[in-house]
């Protein structure tokens, strides 16, 4: 028969699911335009919001004070987008690539080059056929050129000015859908009344021999100018669309003119999607369906970003201002995420100082210094609670607004150091401190509810956090990434093991059963549900982690057909979360739902394939080829932890029954999580860092007991 735990939690997570299926936060599809008659984009590579001031820019200083404006992450194929890499993405609404210089953000970046005029006006892009073969292997499936397409197929002309727009305009052959004219000086009132949709590229803001500010003040006077004579119900687009230097940064994009029939003009406040639910925060690809919008044109399916809106906001210098903290905050977590010190030191650090303290306390215990060896072991017990709170402390940064400080990267880091001493004070000084396990659990329970209240109120505390979200990675913006999600399980696992296992052992299994159902079921409800985690291949490994765990617990058999089922039930789980986000609109769809749609379109084993190469691409450094060599070892010390010479540990089994099914439940959780993720061996690189300090404070725990000295196994 299946495990009683199972069951429940097969059943529970169901029912939950259907309560659950409410509208999601992501709110409505976005209503059709009004009707604006034109819209003009403004291409300046490079612009970002540090750029925009009166002095310098006051053409864009004053656009920004009649404008709805945003942050644009700009992320394409690459970290670091290129001038044509943007002005593809642009006009495919799709990730696109040049890849000439974009993945070697040591070079600068290739220019577009101009097209090729025929006599009969038309143009070509010449190098077209090589960037679609480029393309291929990435997987985003561009199809080039169709925000022009669907302006065509709906009756109106586009105009391309500039090299870049040309790019944009371009279909899979290289030929320019659009009047091209190859000067931004050739826009004037005449050209934009005639077009519906007006591309002008007005360069990028570096070269040689060219000095930035003096390319400002001339892109500055081209929007002034083309500003002026934009006829009446003229939507005008200022964007950065691509990066500039080797070092990606976040852009600058300003809306001004007609807005949506549901909302008001584009004259103030911030933009908005559902791409990234965060107010002041926009895609590059949110700019296509955008462009199209005003025009009253629905995005093609091909078009994977949302239609932007506004939200109440800052305008002027208030907006540039706090605009440009989300760079500035960006800047500083990569900056500590790149550093060497930083994955020294959460990686290696606290398993290296707790594990030579353990040394030196069995040492010192031998030779009967008992003074000493406490401290050591209290030495021990704090540093494994601290180094363990510091993800759950990490993402308590977002309450505060860093960014602001004089030097935002040194103040992400040690305000992380002070949260996670708050937790590690807490976990320590609590009533439960008395059980080896308490403080262990404590942090767990602590980080696991952050990350679950977190993800619910729609994840403020996740953006440019060490451990959360990244707008220059730009893999998601709400709900749980890879390495947020990890630590979230490893929390979980690890927080509902000391309950289950403590009504267990006094006779309550049916309160038990219950416990770890619900509790799991809510987990993984705040993992999956496309307005919280929005998570698909998280689900698909915290149902088996749970499940293990349960089946251990309560000295339930692990069969073949038990890991079917639990298997099956994961796939259920998640799939029918996935068919509700997908029975929504589709501009309120999570990236859940809109996998769905590949599935109907045939579309989904590009998805798929490039999921794979991600998690292969994983292993880029010797240091991560021997992540798989230390989990097999651990699970080889647990399983007999006498034969591998580890005492303590099986002192600490022998101690807290539960921690042997924990542990093995954690490492089932982060090997599946490994395989259903792109992130492969950063999975279980990352739930090392919670999971493993916290198992050395529970040991260091059981050794300061004193039958630890007196109970020690032989192992000779």
């Amino acid at each position: 028969m299946i495990a009683r735990p199972l069951r429940l939690l097969l059943a529970v997570l169901p029912a939950l699911i259907v309560l659950a299926a409410l509208p999601a936060r992501a709110g409505a599809a976005p209503a059709r335009a009004a009707g604006a008659d034109h819209v003009v984009l403004l291409g300046i590579p490079g612009l970002s919001w540090a750029d925009i001031d009166d002095r310098g820019t006051p053409a864009l200083a004053a656009l920004a004070g009649r404008s709805t404006s945003a942050a644009m992450s700009v992320r394409t194929v690459h970290p670091r987008a290129c001038p044509v890499d943007g002005w593809l993405t642009t006009g495919a609404g799709a990730r696109s690539t040049d890849n000439r210089t974009s993945a070697k953000s040591a070079e600068p970046c290739a220019e577009p080059l101009p097209p090729t005029l025929a006599p009969d006006g038309s143009a070509t892009v010449p190098n077209m056929r090589a960037i679609v073969k480029r393309n291929d292997s990435f997987g985003y499936n561009p199809r080039f050129g169709q925000v022009a397409a669907s302006v065509a197929e709906h009756g109106g002309a586009v105009t391309a000015v500039g090299p870049g727009a040309a790019y944009a305009s371009a279909d899979a052959t290289g030929r320019v859908r659009a009047d091209y004219r190859p000067d931004p000086a050739a826009v004037d009132t005449a050209l934009i009344e005639r077009s519906a949709l007006t591309l002008v590229d007005l360069g990028g803001l570096t070269g040689p021999g060219i000095a930035r500010a003096d390319r400002l003040r001339a892109v500055d006077a081209q929007v002034a100018r083309i500003a002026a004579l934009a006829p009446p119900r003229t939507q005008l687009v200022v964007a950065g669309l691509a990066d500039d230097t080797g070092t990606p940064h976040l852009r600058a994009l300003l809306v001004s003119g007609p807005g949506t029939s549901a909302g008001h003009p584009f004259d103030s406040g911030y933009l908005t999607a559902t791409s990234t639910r965060d107010d002041g925060m926009v895609q590059l690809t949110d700019l296509a369906p955008s462009l199209l919008a005003p025009l009253g044109i629905d995005a093609p399916s091909e078009l994977v970003g949302a239609v932007y809106t506004r939200v109440s906001g800052a305008s002027g210098q208030s907006a540039i201002d706090e605009l440009g903290l989300f760079d500035v905050g960006a800047q500083a977590s990569r900056t500590v995420r790149e550093a060497w010190y930083f994955f020294t030191w959460i990686t290696l650090l606290p398993l290296v100082c707790a594990a030579v303290a353990l040394w030196l306390a069995i040492r010192f215990g031998r030779r009967g210094r008992t003074r000493a060896r406490a401290a050591v072991i209290r030495a021990a017990t704090g540093i494994g609670v601290f180094f363990g709170a510091i993800p759950g402390g990490s993402f308590l940064v977002g309450l505060v607004p860093w960014e602001k400080s004089g030097d935002p990267a040194w103040t992400l880091l040690g305000l992380t150091v002070a949260f996670a001493a708050v937790l590690t004070a807490g976990a320590l000084l609590g009533p439960w401190r008395r059980h080896p396990y308490g403080p262990a659990g404590a942090v767990a329970a602590a980080t696991a509810a952050i990350l679950a209240g977190d993800v619910m109120l729609g994840s403020p505390l996740q953006m440019n956090t060490l451990f959360g979200l990244s707008p220059l990675v730009a893999g998601r913006f709400y709900g749980f990434g890879n390495v947020a999600w990890t630590i979230f399980a490893m929390a979980v696992v690890l927080a509902v093991a000391w309950p289950t296992a403590h009504l267990l052992a006094a006779g309550r299994r049916r309160a038990a059963v219950v416990v770890l159902s619900v509790v799991g079921a809510a987990a993984v409800l705040a993992d999956g549900w496309p307005a919280f985690g929005s998570d698909f291949g998280g689900v698909l490994a915290l149902i088996p982690g749970l499940a293990v765990l349960g089946l251990l617990l309560t000295g339930a058999r692990i069969s073949w057909g038990r890991v079917g089922l639990v298997a099956l039930g994961a796939v259920v789980v998640i799939g029918v979360i996935a068919v509700l986000d997908w029975l929504r609109p589709a501009a309120s769809r999570s990236h859940l739902g809109r996998f769905v749609q590949e599935v109907v379109d045939g579309a989904a084993g590009d998805t798929l394939h490039r999921k794979v190469m991600g998690n292969l691409h994983s292993f880029t450094s010797p240091f991560t080829l021997l992540i798989p060599v230390v989990f097999v070892l651990l699970v080889l010390a647990v399983r007999d932890p006498l034969t591998w010479r580890a005492p303590a540990l099986a002192r600490a089994f022998a101690a807290v029954p539960w921690l042997r099914s924990t542990l093995i439940a954690c490492w089932v959780t982060a090997v599946v999580g490994y395989a259903v993720n792109d992130s492969g061996i950063q999975i279980p690189a990352v739930a090392l860092t919670i999971a493993a300090p916290l198992a050395i404070a529970v040991i260091a725990a059981v050794e300061a007991r004193p039958e630890a000295v007196e109970a020690r196994p032989r192992v000779d």
